[in-house]
C-alpha cells in the first residue's frame, strides 16, 4: 500500500499539529510490514526529513514559495492530484484540514483537529474562518475516512454537519517519552536560566491566542500572587493573533515583573520547562485535544484545566477541572494546587497513570487501520481498544 502524507502545511516551529505530524510519521515508519510512505513536506524542515528510511520516499517542495498560503493552495489543488496519479498513491492522508478536491481515485483520509472555526469564529481572522469551514464541510462530504483527535471534536462535527460520508474515527494523540518526571536536574536548570526563570512558577504552554483564555489566567494569578512571594507566571509559546488584551491585562494588574513571556520553546526544551513547574495551568475555552495537558500529566505536574470540550477526556480525574469563564474559580483552583501538598501528591500519582493511556504507537496502529479501511472502501468505525474516552471527574 502506498500512502502519501501531506505535511506541507506543517510549520517549522512545531506545536500542536506539527507535533502530531512528526510523532505520527515516526511511529508509522516503525510498524513492521507497514505501508510505503510518501511524505510531502517543505524543504526547510529537518524534522520532517525521513529520507534515510527504506520505506519512505520524500517529496520536498521549496519553502520559499509554499510557505505562503495562496501558493500552497495551488500546489494542493493543481499539482498534488498529478503527484498522486504518477506515484500510484493508494491513500492520501491530509494532516491539516484541507485536501485536494481532485484525486484520480486515490482514497482520502483527513484529520480534523478541532471545530473552532464553527464554534468560536470570533477568535480567528475572517479569511481563515471562510477557508477552513469550507474544507471541513468538504471533508465531511467527500473524504473516505475522517480522523478526529477526540470524541469531543467528532461530536461537534457531527452535530454541526450531520453524518459523515465515510465514517469518523477517534484516534487520540500520544505523548512523547521525553515528558516524564525524572528529568536531568542540571539540564532543567539550564533551560530555566535561558528564559530568565528564577524561582517557582505557574506554567502555561501554547500559542498565545484568544481561546487560550490567558486574560483570565493572568487575572487569577494576580489574585493569588500576593500570598506566594517570588511566584512567577510563565507563558511559553509564540504570539499568535489578537493578543493585545493579554498584554493590557498584564499592565493593568501590575504583573509585568511576575509574568514571563518566553516566546517559542523548542520541543527538546519543553519537557524540562514543564517538569520544573509548580503548577501547570491550561484554562482554554475550547480544545480539539489539549496536548499540553497530556504533557504536563506525563511529567507528574499538578494541573488545572477546563471542564469543557476535550480537556476532561484527556485529563480524566488527574487534574482539577474548572469553569474557564469563572475567574474566581480559576483563582481558587490555583491557590489550592499551590498550597495543598496532599492534593498535589494525589494528582501526581493519578497523572502518571492517566498519561500512560495515550501513546503514539497506539495512534499509529489505529491510523494504519484507517488507511486499510479507506482502501477497502469501508466506512465502519475503528475499534477504540486501548484508547480512553476519559471522564468528567475532578479530584
Amino acid at each position: 500500500m502506498n500512502v502519501l502524507i501531506d505535511a506541507v502545511a506543517i510549520r517549522r516551529n512545531k506545536a500542536g499539529v506539527g507535533v502530531y505530524a512528526k510523532s505520527l510519521i515516526e511511529e508509522l515508519i516503525r510498524i513492521p510490514n507497514g505501508p510505503h510512505l510518501f511524505i510531502l513536506a517543505q524543504n526547510d524542515d529537518p524534522d520532517l526529513d525521513f529520507s534515510d528510511h527504506a520505506n519512505v520516499t520524500m517529496i520536498r517542495v521549496p519553502a520559499k514559495l509554499f510557505r505562503k498560503l495562496p501558493l500552497r493552495f495551488l500546489l494542493e489543488q493543481a499539482v498534488l492530484p498529478f503527484v498522486l496519479l504518477r506515484r500510484r498513491i493508494d491513500v492520501l492522508h491530509s494532516l491539516h484540514y484541507s485536501f485536494p478536491l481532485v484525486r484520480f481515485g486515490t482514497k482520502q483520509v483527513v484529520t480534523l483537529h478541532d471545530m473552532t472555526f464553527f464554534n468560536m469564529p470570533e477568535v480567528h481572522v475572517r479569511t481563515k474562518v471562510f477557508y477552513f469551514r469550507a474544507f471541513i464541510r468538504a471533508a465531511a462530504r467527500f473524504a473516505h475516512n475522517v480522523i478526529f483527535v477526540s470524541h469531543s471534536t467528532m461530536r461537534d462535527c457531527v452535530r454541526r454537519l450531520g453524518p459523515l460520508r465515510g465514517g469518523g474515527e477517534v484516534i487520540h494523540l500520544g505523548k512523547n517519552d521525553a515528558f516524564r518526571p525524572d528529568l536531568d536536574a542540571s539540564q532543567a536548570r539550564r533551560v530555566r536560566e535561558k528564559y530568565g526563570i528564577h524561582g517557582e512558577y505557574v506554567l502555561y504552554v501554547g500559542t498565545i491566542e484568544p481561546r487560550k483564555n490567558l486574560v483570565r489566567l493572568v487575572s487569577a494569578f494576580a489574585e493569588v500572587s500576593g500570598r506566594y512571594p517570588g511566584l512567577l507566571l510563565v507563558i511559553a509559546g509564540n504570539k499568535g493573533w489578537m493578543y493585545e488584551d493579554l498584554m493590557e491585562t498584564v499592565r493593568n494588574t501590575r504583573m509585568e515583573s511576575k509574568v514571563i513571556f518566553t516566546g517559542f520553546v523548542p520541543e527538546m526544551e519543553k519537557p524540562f520547562l514543564i517538569a520544573s513547574a509548580k503548577v501547570f495551568a491550561y484554562p482554554s475555552l475550547y480544545e480539539g485535544f489539549g496536548m499540553p495537558v497530556l504533557e504536563a500529566l506525563a511529567c507528574g505536574i499538578p494541573t488545572l484545566t477546563s471542564r469543557v470540550s476535550s480537556m476532561p477526556e484527556v485529563a480524566g480525574d488527574a487534574a482539577l477541572l474548572i469553569d474557564p469563564m469563572n475567574t474566581a474559580e480559576l483563582s481558587l483552583a490555583l491557590d489550592r494546587l499551590l498550597s495543598d501538598d496532599a492534593l498535589r501528591e494525589k494528582l501526581k500519582q493519578k497523572a502518571l497513570l492517566q498519561s500512560a493511556k495515550f501513546t503514539w504507537a497506539k495512534a499509529a496502529e489505529m491510523t494504519l487501520r484507517v488507511y486499510e479501511s479507506a482502501l477497502r472502501g469501508e466506512a465502519g468505525k475503528v475499534e477504540m481498544a486501548g484508547m480512553c474516552e476519559g471522564t468528567n471527574g475532578q479530584s
